[in-house]
């Protein structure tokens, strides 16, 4: 299958994804409105805290015991940090270190400045939301950290879906470039088929040695459902939708990317432009479909459609079931 190169992805992203909707997206909580206004699962907010004046009156004991603040338009996990207990002068965080009261309101304050944002050098918010704990089936696959999963659609198609998971040498973080493991997911029955590690296939889990090849993915068919209703909610045409599976919420939306990254594709050892081509030759067949039924109308020879989504998902999904075996990709 074809790959999709940097210069295709991003024409394709300048034709289906609206600048003021990429524009919304990049923030956190007005994107989890949105996300949830359409009955996709998202965490819950704890707190958001948008000045200087909310947080010197914000009463940081209210606090759960365990939680996450992070930037409202931050990046690649700048910023966050993570505290999963109560200990005597403050918070313990995941990675150990204790976290004082004083800290945390000097971390607020360096969010609310925007030395976290995004952009960088403007105010910003910091969003307080439950820290997610890692589903036991994914618990068992990793050493520590949070495994996430990335799935790219168009418009409510999924195209393609990795799990991301933690390792040691990526310090429990699930980030590929830092070393954890990219598995492929397939759409048929929610199995890894693939993992790699950097450009190297691998079968078992190099920390754990937990096998990773037909382990499924906890919630499959909620997974794919969430992520389907990103692209409506958002207004974006293709999107990225990063999804995690907490032990007691299940699915939950943590964000959603409009300029989403291109190593899925060597996860899966197969290339999106084929898959997209695909999916758009579909629509426009069921689009003249539509027409024809539409003219025959008053002919009484109308017959109704079914979902364009559902039958393009079901397309993609045969699609990705018959690429078990890696294909070699483009340079």
């Amino acid at each position: 299958m074809p790959v999709l190169g940097m210069n295709r992805r991003n024409a394709l992203i300048a034709r289906l994804n609206p600048r003021e909707a990429i524009k919304g997206v990049n923030q956190k909580f007005e994107t989890k409105q949105r996300l949830a206004a359409a009955g996709v699962p998202v965490p819950p907010t704890l707190a958001l805290l948008a000045d200087e004046a909310q947080a010197a009156a914000f009463d940081f004991d209210t606090l759960p015991d365990a939680f996450a603040v992070k930037p409202n338009r931050g990046r690649r996990g700048e910023g966050v940090i993570l505290v999963d207990g109560r200990v005597d002068g403050g918070w313990r965080q995941l990675n150990g270190q204790i976290l004082t009261p004083r800290m945390l309101r000097a971390h607020v304050t360096r969010i609310l400045a925007g030395e976290l944002s995004l952009e960088g050098g403007n105010t910003d918010a910091a969003l307080f939301e439950p820290l997610i704990r890692t589903h036991p089936d994914f618990a068992r696959l990793v050493p520590y950290g949070l495994p996430d999963i990335r799935i790219i659609c168009l418009g409510d198609a999924p195209l393609m879906a990795m799990t991301r998971l933690p390792t040691i040498e990526s310090r429990g973080r699930a980030n590929l470039h830092q070393g954890a493991v990219g598995a492929a997911i397939d759409f048929r029955d929610g199995a890894i088929f693939r993992a790699v590690l950097g450009q190297e296939p691998v079968f078992d889990h190099p920390s754990t040695g937990a096998g990773l090849i037909g382990a499924a993915i906890p919630h499959g068919r909620d997974v794919i459902d969430a992520a389907r209703r990103c692209s409506g909610a958002l207004g974006l045409g293709y999107v990225g939708v990063d999804l995690v599976i907490d032990a007691e919420r299940g699915v939950q939306v943590l964000e959603c990317n409009a300029y989403p990254g291109l190593e899925i594709q060597n996860v899966n050892g197969a290339g999106l432009a084929g898959r997209i081509a695909m999916v758009e030759r579909r629509r426009r067949e069921r689009e003249r479909e539509l027409r024809r039924q539409q003219r025959g109308r008053h002919r009484g020879t109308m017959r109704p459609l079914a979902g364009i989504g559902e039958t393009l998902l079901a397309t993609t999904g045969q699609l990705v079931g018959a690429l078990r075996e890696p294909v070699q990709l483009a340079a």
